[in-house]
C-alpha cells in the first residue's frame, strides 16, 4: 500500500505519468483550481476533479455489464455513478476488453453525491460535511489494469441511435480503471484542522497537501474502482434537425441520401403531405435514373426516355413507398386561393444506400415492362438493359 511517515503527515505519492483515462497537468501551465469556502480559509484552492472521471458507487472485479451504458443527458455531473447509467438496445453494439496497465498516481476525481454520502463525509474541524461532497475525492493508486468499451459495430450502432434516439445519449461509460490504493475526503484546509487540535486530529487518518486536509476514508485492492465516460457520438443522435432548415439545406448521411418533396396546392394539410411524399419518391426514381448510369457507365436513350415520362416515374415510385421513409414534415403553408384555402406541404425523406442495386434494377425491370408494352423492345435494347444489370450486380 503507501507509506506514511506519520498519523498527520504523509508524503504524497508522486504523479509519475499520465494516463487518458484521468490526466491531469503534472507541470507547466496553468491548473484548474476549485475554490471551496471554510471558515478558517475562505480561500481554500484546490484541483478540480477531472470531469470526464469518477469514483465507482461499488468497487468489484468485473464492471463489464455497465460498459456501453448511456448516461441520461439530463442528468447532472453530481449525480453520474455507474448505476444511474442505462443500458438500452444499441448497447449491444458495444463490446469490451481487458488491457494490463501501469503507473502509480495522486489525484483529484468526481464522486457522485450518492457516492460521497457512501464514503461517510463528516464534519471535521468544524468543516460543513456539504462542502467535502462539492470537492471531489482523492485517490492514490497503483494502476494494474483497465476494461475499455469497443463498439463492435460502428454502421450497426449509429443505425441504432437514429432509428431509436431515446435508446442513446451523447455519454456512455467508456473505460474502468482497477488498482491498489486509497480514497480521501476533502476535509478543509490544513491550517483549519490544525487550528482545532488535537481531538480533531483523532477524528481520522489524516494527509495533507499542498496546504490542504485530507482524510482516508478507505483503501481498496485489485479491483475496479473507478470509470470514465467518453462521447457515444459526434453529433446528435437526430439525422435532421427539428425545426425546416432541412428544406434548403438538405442533409447528408453515410447510410443513404436525403429527399426533399414539395406539394402541389391541396384541399387538406392531410392531402398535401401525401402529394408532398409522392413528389419525394419521384426525386428518387430521377436519383435512380443518375445511380444507374454512373453505376453502369452506360446510357441508354430507353431509361432516358421513361424518366422524363411523369406518369411513369409515379409508377416506379409507387414500388418504392416502403423504402423511401418520411422522416420530418414541415407545417403545412396555407394559401389563399379563388378556389378557397390551399395548402402547401414540404417532407424530408430518406432512401437507404442498401436499398439502391434492388430499386435500380426494379427501374430497369419497369422500362423492360414498358418497352415490351410499346412494341419496342427488340434484341439490342434487351441486351443492353441485360448489361445494365450485370454492371449494377457487381
Amino acid at each position: 500500500m503507501f507509506s506514511n511517515s506519520s498519523r498527520t503527515r504523509r508524503i504524497a505519492t508522486p504523479l509519475l505519468a499520465t494516463v487518458a483515462a484521468l490526466s491531469l497537468s503534472a507541470c507547466g501551465g496553468n491548473q484548474q483550481l476549485n475554490r471551496v469556502k471554510t471558515p478558517e480559509d475562505s480561500q481554500v484552492r484546490m484541483q478540480a476533479p477531472k470531469k470526464s472521471v469518477y469514483v465507482r458507487a461499488s468497487f468489484d472485479d468485473d464492471p463489464s455489464p455497465y460498459l456501453g451504458r448511456f448516461v441520461p443527458a439530463s442528468l447532472p455531473a453530481d449525480q453520474i455513478d455507474e448505476n444511474a447509467a442505462a443500458q438500452t438496445r444499441c448497447s449491444k453494439f458495444v463490446t469490451h476488453k481487458e488491457l494490463r496497465a501501469a503507473g502509480t498516481f495522486d489525484e483529484v476525481i468526481n464522486a457522485s453525491s450518492g457516492v460521497a454520502a457512501s464514503l461517510g463525509v463528516a464534519a471535521v474541524g468544524g468543516i460543513s460535511a456539504s462542502a467535502g461532497t462539492k470537492a471531489g475525492v482523492r485517490v492514490t493508486y497503483k494502476l494494474d489494469k483497465k476494461m475499455r468499451a469497443e463498439i463492435s459495430d460502428p454502421d450497426g450502432f449509429d443505425r441504432c441511435c437514429k432509428a431509436a434516439p431515446d435508446q442513446c445519449s451523447n455519454l456512455m461509460i467508456g473505460e474502468f480503471l482497477s488498482g491498489t490504493g486509497e480514497v480521501y475526503q476533502f476535509a478543509g484546509s490544513e491550517q483549519g484542522i490544525k487550528a482545532a487540535g488535537r481531538q480533531a486530529l483523532n477524528t481520522g487518518d489524516f494527509d495533507f497537501k499542498s496546504g490542504i486536509a485530507w482524510k482516508r476514508s478507505s483503501t481498496f485492492e485489485k479491483v475496479y474502482f473507478a470509470f470514465r465516460t467518453q462521447a457515444a457520438r459526434l453529433g446528435s443522435a437526430k439525422t435532421a434537425p427539428d425545426d425546416c432548415s432541412w428544406a434548403n439545406a438538405v442533409p447528408t448521411s453515410l447510410d443513404g441520401t436525403y429527399f426533399v418533396g414539395m406539394s402541389q396546392p391541396a384541399m387538406s394539410e392531410a392531402q398535401a403531405r401525401d402529394y408532398a411524399q409522392r413528389n419525394g419518391r419521384a426525386a428518387v426514381v430521377r436519383y435512380l435514373g443518375e445511380f444507374i448510369q454512373t453505376s453502369t457507365g452506360s446510357t441508354s436513350s430507353a431509361v432516358d426516355g421513361f424518366l422524363k415520362d411523369e406518369d411513369k416515374i409515379s409508377t416506379v415510385a409507387k414500388g418504392l413507398a416502403r423504402k423511401v421513409k418520411a422522416e420530418r414534415f414541415c407545417p403545412a403553408e396555407q394559401k389563399e386561393t379563388p378556389d378557397g384555402m390551399m395548402y402547401v406541404a414540404q417532407v424530408l425523406m430518406f432512401f437507404p444506400k442498401g436499398e439502391e442495386i434492388a430499386a435500380a434494377k426494379a427501374t430497369l425491370d419497369a422500362v423492360e415492362a414498358d418497352l415490351q408494352k410499346q412494341g419496342k423492345l427488340n434484341s439490342k435494347s434487351k441486351a443492353v438493359l441485360k448489361g445494365m444489370r450485370t454492371k449494377l450486380q457487381k
